[in-house]
Parts: structure tokens; C-alpha cells; sequence
């Protein structure tokens, strides 16, 4: 790869990252509108990289985040997911990023737990066929996605979820890594929760 290449990759990446952030934090940049960002970072991805590059699949989907959070537009967001996925032809891992923090923003700004497991299992999916079962990304996605589980019924997927992503942590990390604890105290309120739900039901 020529050094103008490999350049080339870095900017992109760093320009996909800069509009994520910026859309997912509905917080648009003095030069221009979130729309007009991720329609430039779409643009100068596909001037620089063409339209089969990854960097373009990536802006892409922030052009899809963009009308997902701010526009609250699901189909037209879907429609520009979708067409990410064909440039990547299977191979997409870098999408994982994008719909993992997608999920994360459904969790916590809008507070839509049926919109944010749809991106979260589809992140979780992406990064266990192309990382393995066992990656400590694989765990951060199966946490946020029990996070995302509707906990008012019952509270079974989120603690299996929980239970698998501490055996990755406990398999990759030292025994007194904080998100080890974090994930052990999380454990342990969602059993207390299911507890409470059986000893409920038994009366």
C-alpha cells in the first residue's frame, strides 16, 4: 500500500469518527449542519477511497445514523444501513462500531430499548463471526445489549447475556479488573431481580 493510500485510510477514519460523534451527540459542528457533515464525509470517502472502500460503507451508515437520531426517519436510515452492507459484501466489521454506539444511544438519550437492541444484537453478531466468541469487544456488546433488555418482566436474557460476557472478562483480564467487578455487581442486582420476579409469581 502507497504511503498516499494508507494516508488517504487514516484521514477517512478519522473523519467517519469525528461525524459519528458528532451526530450521536446531536451536537453539530460550527462549519455546518450534521447533515451536511455526513453527507461531505460521504463524498470526500468516495472521491478518495471509491465506492467499494470500507471508509466509504462506514459514512455510509453515519449518513444513516444521522437519520435514525436526529431525524427520527427509521426507513430512510435503514434503507442507507443497507446499502453500507452491500459495499462490504459480508465483511462487516467496521459497521460493528457504528451500530454498537447506535444502540448505546437509544439506551441512554432516547431511552427506546426497542430501538437500541435491533443495532446492539446486529453489533454483537458482527463481532462474534469476525473477532471469535471469546473477544473482549464480544463482551462490552453482550453488557450493553443486556442493558438494552426490557427488565420489567423478566430479566433471564439479560443475565444470560451478563454470565457470558463474564466468563470472557474473567478468561481475559486480571481478577481485579474493574470491569470484572462491574460486571459481577451488575450480576448480581439482575439475580436479586429475578428472584424478587419468582418469589412474586409464587404467591
Amino acid at each position: 500500500m502507497s504511503d498516499d493510500r494508507a494516508w488517504l485510510e487514516k484521514a477517512a477514519a478519522t473523519e467517519n469518527e469525528w461525524v459519528r460523534a458528532r451526530i450521536l451527540k446531536q451536537d453539530p459542528p460550527a462549519e455546518g449542519s450534521l447533515l451536511k457533515i455526513a453527507e461531505r464525509g460521504r463524498d470526500m470517502a468516495a472521491r478518495a477511497l471509491g465506492e467499494q472502500h470500507a471508509a466509504y460503507a462506514v459514512a455510509l451508515q453515519n449518513l444513516g445514523l444521522y437519520y435514525e437520531t436526529i431525524e427520527n426517519n427509521p426507513a430512510q436510515a435503514n434503507a442507507l444501513f443497507a446499502q453500507a452492507r452491500a459495499v462490504l459484501g459480508g465483511n462487516d466489521l467496521p459497521l460493528a462500531e457504528g451500530f454498537y454506539w447506535l444502540g448505546i444511544f437509544h439506551t441512554q438519550v432516547s431511552r427506546d430499548l426497542t430501538r437500541a437492541q435491533p443495532p446492539l444484537a446486529e453489533a454483537l453478531a458482527i463481532r462474534r463471526r469476525a473477532l471469535g466468541s471469546d473477544d473482549l469487544e464480544v463482551a462490552q456488546t453482550m453488557i450493553a445489549l443486556a442493558d438494552a433488555t426490557d427488565q420489567t418482566t423478566t430479566v433471564q436474557p439479560a443475565i444470560a447475556l451478563l454470565e457470558d460476557a463474564l466468563k470472557i472478562q474473567r478468561s481475559k483480564l486480571a481478577a481485579d479488573d474493574q470491569a470484572i467487578r462491574d460486571t459481577e455487581n451488575q450480576l448480581v442486582l439482575l439475580q436479586a431481580l429475578a428472584r424478587a420476579y419468582t418469589e412474586d409469581d409464587a404467591r
